[in-house]
């Protein structure tokens, strides 16, 4: 099964100095959404789960390498290898029933975003927004190293902008974005209205962890004019981009909540029985300073006594639900090493499916 948008596409996937904060208050399973992530047709599994929230009351949910309609209901299982690199699905907010699968044309793989036939090179989706007519995606471009077995893949240039028409929901155009000095800027993005920006935020990888950067740009021309915040002001030269925090790993989302900038991030790891943490931290202001790590859940899932490979915790403030708990999902990519994926050509869908869980937003930040 496919690595999917892990290491956030080699870049999002805090500070370590001081311990975590350890959270005792309870945070729970979301049964009703982790059941939505059990389909038997259309997209199966896969990972990501990255949600974009639109002005109609529709939420577009994007993923990186998936299986699209290969379940097979005798075996429950599906076969080892994905059919397509990014997809969608588009669902009624209130409706966890009938999603709507979206996929691009071929030749080769079906992937929802293409911008070349060649299958050595894809695009892994990030963070999205709308803006007025169109829906923007952060794309990173990726290609096949030719060695390496599973973690084969480097970056392939600059990144993306994918620009999707509103309300079609169907694919317009890609548009290259400025080189960022390997800073990967789909960890997030908070649209402003009331300034016109919006603001993207970075990160870095450094050793096991990864350096958080902030840039913004105006939400009418969102493929030019980045500026980055430099620890002092905003301007133009991205290799002069401060550091406004560092994450637990290369998993790293942002996102707004009220009058707090969230960030989500996870304890390191890239096999089974490694890190279990999902961590929180919050700032008043896009550029910091965030408040302390706060350990809020330690992953439940095991198969024969052993923790998936997971990643990229992603909070959904679109679903907050009336008892004011925040909607956070992670993805798990198998059980590797400990555990074969591949038996027989065959896997279990279940073992690369985002689970979701609820957080009371008083547990992440008293003042939320």
């Amino acid at each position: 099964m496919g690595l999917g948008i892990l290491s956030a596409a080699l870049g999002c996937k805090i500070s370590a100095t001081n311990p975590p904060e350890h959270s005792e208050q309870p945070v729970y399973k979301d049964e009703a959404f982790t059941d939505f992530f059990k389909r038997t047709s259309g997209w199966v599994a896969g990972d990501g789960a990255i949600s974009i929230p639109l002005s109609d009351g529709r939420v577009v949910w994007l993923f990186g390498d998936s299986h699209i309609d290969d379940y097979d209901p005798a075996t429950e299982t599906v076969p080892c290898l994905f059919q397509v690199r990014n997809c969608a699905l588009l669902q009624e907010k209130k409706d966890l029933q009938h999603p709507r699968t979206l996929i691009g044309q071929g030749p080769g793989f079906k992937s929802l975003f293409k911008n070349i036939s060649d299958g050595d090179y894809w695009l892994w989706p990030g963070a999205g927004f709308q803006g007025g007519d169109a829906i923007y995606i952060y794309l990173n471009s990726l290609k096949k190293t030719g060695s390496g077995g599973a973690w084969g893949f480097d970056r392939a240039g600059n990144d993306y902008l994918g620009k999707t028409r509103f309300p079609q929901i169907e694919v317009e155009s890609y548009m290259s974005l400025p080189d960022f000095n390997k800073i990967n800027f789909g960890c997030g993005f908070v649209n402003d209205p009331k300034s016109g920006y919006v603001y993207a935020f970075g990160n870095k990888q450094a050793s096991i962890e990864s350096d958080v950067y902030v840039a913004r740009f105006r939400a009418t021309n969102p493929q030019s004019n980045w500026n980055f915040w430099d620890g002092k002001a905003w301007q133009a030269d991205v290799s002069k981009a401060a550091v406004v925090t560092r994450a637990a790993s290369t998993s790293v989302s942002v996102s707004k909540i009220k009058a707090k900038y969230l960030l989500t991030t996870s304890e390191f790891s890239v096999g089974c029985d490694q890190g279990k943490e999902i961590y929180v931290s919050t700032s008043r202001s896009p550029t910091g300073p965030f408040s302390a790590r706060k350990r809020i859940f330690t992953i439940d899932d095991t198969v024969q006594g052993h923790h998936p490979f997971f990643y990229l915790p992603m909070a959904h403030p679109e679903f907050t639900n009336d008892k004011d708990e925040l909607l956070i999902t992670y993805s798990i990519n198998g059980y590797e090493p400990c555990i074969s994926s591949c038996v027989n050509g065959r896997g279990i869908p279940d073992h690369y499916r985002p689970k979701a869980i609820r957080v009371p937003l008083r547990l992440i930040d008293p003042d939320m």
